[in-house]
């Protein structure tokens, strides 16, 4: 998604004439730019300037209280000024073009500083007036000897502590996407010029901002802030400062999220009772002594999505709290965005979904309903599943649908300069971590197709994990990761990361092929595994703690981390100790423990912790990337506070 789309995202409504011009900036420049040759087009530029310019204009006159006439009297003369400035700007001489574009640059910054200037300068008085009015209140109450109405004092000046808050904290954001917004202009601007043999823009740029200086009104709304939770913390929660922190954030996002969690919880009710339902099942005697394993494998992949859509509605939901901007770094069109809530109610109901087909599964199973035909569960959730990913039609959030099977195309044809962006390399690590549930997924249908299978509720062997089919799935999303590691070094010639990134996912793939040679030939293969698994294992981990989280620095003022953190230091130890464990559970093979319980299970469980490890490892190089910038997906290294809802 372009920027111009994100950036009219982060405007807050009341404020948006104050925002920089971003989308006028830009098509001054493509009428400055020589090297557009076709005159239709620039004629095309003109005409969307002056419609950017008009509109403009009639805001202006539409606050004024002058009459109709005169009004559209204006409007007349001030279109024919924006023809007479923009009829000749491609014709000017090359000086002349960076005089014209830098006033009006200018022009338009000096909108945005005298916005920001006058909003701290308010709100600064307002705060000095509201801190003695609280000094005030209290000596009065201290003289009249009265007893302080607690709920009214806290509703009165909390609340006029908060809303200057939020108005600092709004101030916040568009000080940082109107930064952002200046930096992509500034790199357009020096490409469109240097392009057009016009060398003095650096120093230009420099000058210019120079004499507005917008940095340093950053330390000003910090300030601000720290003072807000100093006085807060000193009347409101006895001098803590994390509680003051913490009230002040939660006012600020607001917790209007109970019509939502009613229905979570009454998800979790039925969830809960149709479990231990489920538990009891295996209490009562059954007609019939049939196995529950065969058909199992279209459970198993239906649970693992379901985990991960609640592993990812958790992810957001640590990302919004911790002000991480997730939105911008997936590129996510703003309005089609899912919430956690959302993730969490989506998530509740298909486990709602699987766990009442698992009991009908069980009881016809065991008790010959539904004429004995215990395989049409499994096939009821096969067919969900490709309702709620493919059904092409505006129902149970269509966008989200769409975006997700088209990153996931993306995935398989990694072709082009722009086809590897951050949500494809995040899919694509994903994808790694679901190969086996998606075995699981081929064994359900070649077992519904298999009418002996049904009948005599057995599994045959062209309906195993050991088929060449199971191989392909199970090293295919390593090649998407080989195949996009490679892609990224084509087009940026960077060796590093990427090439790092080809050997992991090469990795990869060798150990998935002498693990099916090792399960499907033998002891023969045994010390081949062990060697590719060893080697695979500990690069893959190494290469998640030190390059996808940035940690594992052994000078850091944060012993084994990095300088610069988000989340609690014991959150990343314990990160890095399930990170390891997880990567070797494939030891428990060979160690002489006597599990007795069937290989599928045991596939099921391990498939559980993978994708719980996956989702942990998500959370942290989402946080990684919104502080560094690893493997160089954007060109500019800022990125915009969250929006507040």
């Amino acid at each position: 998604m372009k920027f111009g789309k994100q950036y009219s995202f982060y405007q807050i409504p009341e404020w948006s004439e104050f925002y920089l011009d971003y989308t006028s900036l830009k098509t001054v420049l493509k009428l400055i730019d020589n090297r557009k040759s076709k005159r239709r087009g620039k004629n095309k530029l003109k005409i969307k300037l002056l419609k950017i310019e008009n509109e403009e204009m009639k805001l202006s006159l539409n606050s004024s209280e002058n009459s109709s006439f005169i009004n559209n009297k204006k409007e007349k003369n001030k279109k024919k000024e924006m023809l007479k400035k923009i009829k000749d700007i491609s014709e000017l001489k090359n000086n002349e073009k960076l005089n014209y574009y830098l006033e009006f640059y200018k022009s338009k910054l000096k909108i945005v500083e005298n916005f920001i200037k006058n909003k701290i300068k308010e709100n600064k008085i307002q705060l000095i007036n509201l801190e003695n009015k609280i000094y005030e209140n209290k000596i009065n109450e201290i003289i009249e000897n009265k007893e302080r109405d607690e709920l009214g004092y806290a509703v009165s000046w909390k609340r006029a502590l908060s809303n200057i808050y939020n108005i600092i904290s709004w101030l916040h954001s568009y000080y940082s996407i109107n930064i952002l917004a200046i930096k992509k202009i500034e790199k357009k601007t020096k490409k469109i010029f240097l392009l057009n043999d016009i060398f003095e823009i650096e120093n230009n740029l420099i000058q210019i901002n120079n004499i507005f200086n917008l940095k340093d009104y950053l330390s000003e709304l910090i300030s601000l802030r720290k003072k807000i939770k100093s006085i807060y913390s000193k009347h409101f929660s006895k001098g803590n400062l994390k509680k003051a922190s913490e009230e002040l954030e939660q006012r600020l996002i607001g917790t209007n999220r109970i019509k939502h969690l009613k229905l979570i919880y009454f998800y979790i009710g039925i969830i809960i009772s149709s479990f231990l339902f489920f538990i009891s099942l295996f209490y009562i005697k059954p007609k019939e002594k049939k196995s529950f394993i065969p058909f199992f494998p279209s459970f198993n992949f239906f649970f693992i999505i379901i985990e991960m859509m609640i592993g990812i509605g958790i992810n957001i939901e640590i990302l919004t709290r911790y002000k991480i901007n997730y939105i911008y770094i997936f590129d996510i069109v703003p309005d089609k965005r899912l919430g956690s809530i959302e993730m969490f109610q989506n998530g509740l109901l298909l486990l709602t979904i699987w766990i009442i087909c698992l009991i009908l599964f069980k009881l016809t199973l065991s008790f010959n309903f539904f004429l004995n035909q215990y395989y049409l569960f499994s096939l009821i959730l096969n067919c969900f599943i490709i309702l709620f990913f493919f059904l092409p039609i505006h129902f149970m959030f269509y966008s989200f649908r769409k975006g997700l099977i088209k990153t996931l195309i993306n995935n398989f044809f990694p072709i082009g300069k722009n086809s590897v962006r951050f949500k494809d390399f995040l899919l694509g690590e994903i994808l790694t971590s679901l190969n086996k549930p998606f075995i699981s997924l081929f064994l359900s249908y070649c077992l519904l197709k298999c009418k002996k299978c049904r009948n005599e509720n057995i599994r045959i062997k062209e309906c195993n994990r050991l088929t060449i089919s199971s191989l392909i799935i199970l090293f295919l999303p390593f090649l998407i990761r080989f195949l996009q590691s490679l892609n990224r070094f084509f087009y940026t010639r960077n060796a590093w990361p990427h090439l790092g990134t080809a050997i992991k996912a090469f990795s990869g793939i060798l150990n998935s092929i002498f693990s099916w040679i090792y399960n499907n030939y033998g002891n023969k293969f045994k010390y081949y595994y062990i060697c590719t698994a060893i080697f695979s294992q500990s690069y893959m981990f190494l290469w998640d703690v030190y390059i996808d989280w940035g940690i594992g620095r052994f000078f850091s003022k944060n012993f084994l981390l990095r300088d610069n953190i988000t989340f609690s230091k014991f959150s990343y130890y314990y990160a890095i100790f399930c990170d390891i464990v997880l990567r070797f559970n494939w030891i428990i093979d060979f160690l002489n423990f006597s599990f007795n319980i069937d290989d599928e299970w045991k596939n099921f469980i391990f498939a559980i912790l993978e994708a719980y490890r996956r989702i942990q490892w998500c959370t942290f190089r989402i946080e990684n990337e919104n502080i560094n910038n690893p493997e160089q997906y954007r060109t500019i290294m800022n990125i915009p506070e969250l929006p507040i809802d």
